[in-house]
């Protein structure tokens, strides 16, 4: 019984250095989100629809990939959560431009307030 208990101590030891070599923290860990859209959508320089656009607007069938929200600019009553995007998806293609799209408008906050993504840095 002492050599099986030696080998389960062993074996846990191994499992828990996998485990940090791997970079488990034990929090949560995040990954972009893909959205796909019902509505048209801009992309812009800053969290704020004022700033300049950087990216052709995106539309209903199209889609955004997203890393982390902020709040930026109101936009009428709707709110002021803005996404972080990473990844545009047009029906020609993805284009990989930076820029933040207004959460409302994109997925009505979902991501957001179910925390499907974090708070960028």
């Amino acid at each position: 019984m002492v050599t099986w208990l030696k080998q389960a101590k062993a074996s846990g030891t191994v499992l828990l250095a996998a485990a940090a070599a791997l970079g488990f923290a034990g929090g949560t860990a995040h990954a972009d989100s893909m959205i796909d859209l019902n509505r048209t959508v801009g992309v812009y320089s800053a969290p704020n629809a004022s700033s300049g656009k950087v990216a052709p607007d995106l539309h209903a069938g199209d889609a955004v990939q997203v890393n982390c929200w902020t709040v930026g600019g109101n936009v009428g009553n709707a709110g002021d959560v803005w996404y972080h995007a990473v990844t545009e998806v047009y029906p020609s293609g993805e284009s990989y431009i930076e820029g933040w799209v207004f959460g409302p408008y994109a997925d009505g906050a979902a991501l957001f307030h179910n925390g499907g993504i974090p708070q960028c840095p």
